[in-house]
């Protein structure tokens, strides 16, 4: 008789591409570090533009992944980002986006950000509100520690502050107009970044509240 082999559950790749080389790449790296998920998280970083990041990821996808697209307005042309959506949507290709940059993402871990910002204007009040809570080096993009220590515990608030301006401002365009094709690149401030955290369907490690409890009391001394 052949010998019975144990079977190897394989989990489905959730691929996440992103075309931000430091914060965005480290932010979502730390996702995958501080939390479980039902899939096994890739992260890849691309020089690409939305439309060609886009085209990447339909190009990767197949039946056992799950691929979502992460960028900016930035200096994006709205002509470049809008189809980037569209076809990321026609083909099954998730999206998060920020407008008019990802700290509108990282402010809404300690507040609502819903008031029209400047990429400059964002960047510095993400460092005000880190040096208010206790974090005195302030803001640095290639800062994973700030990441790990001060954002990673605060992943349900940013989730439940960007779900509540989404709502509220596709609840205001829904008085105007119908259909689901939202104007995101006229939201400023705006971001969906939480969609994808709630597609990765995320579960805190043990050890991991272990070290952030440890965190937090450390920078409310």
């Amino acid at each position: 008789m052949p010998r019975k082999t144990k079977k190897i559950a394989v989990r489905d790749e959730f691929l996440i591409l992103t075309n931000g080389k430091r914060t965005e790449k480290n932010y979502f790296e730390a996702v995958r570090s501080n939390y479980k998920s039902i899939f096994k998280i890739s992260v890849k970083f691309m020089n690409d533009d939305p439309v060609a990041l886009v085209s990447h990821a339909i190009g990767m996808k197949n039946a056992r992944n799950r691929v979502w697209c992460v960028f900016d307005k930035d200096e994006f042309p709205t002509d470049s980002v809008e189809p980037a959506i569209k076809t990321a949507k026609e083909n099954g290709i998730g999206i998060a986006f920020s407008n008019i940059a990802f700290e509108v993402w990282l402010i809404d871990h300690f507040e609502k950000c819903h008031t029209e910002k400047n990429a400059e204007k964002l960047i510095a009040d993400f460092d005000r509100i880190l040096r208010a809570k206790g974090y005195t080096k302030g803001y640095a993009k290639e800062d994973k520690q700030m990441i790990t220590d001060v954002l990673m515990p605060r992943l349900d608030e940013a989730v439940h502050n960007a779900d509540v301006v989404m709502q509220n401002r596709v609840l205001k365009y829904k008085e105007y107009r119908k259909g689901d094709n939202y104007p995101f690149c006229d939201w400023n401030s705006f971001t969906n970044v939480h969609k994808l955290i709630d597609a990765l369907k995320l579960e805190k490690k043990l050890e991991t509240i272990y070290l952030t409890n440890a965190s937090a009391q450390e920078m409310q001394q």
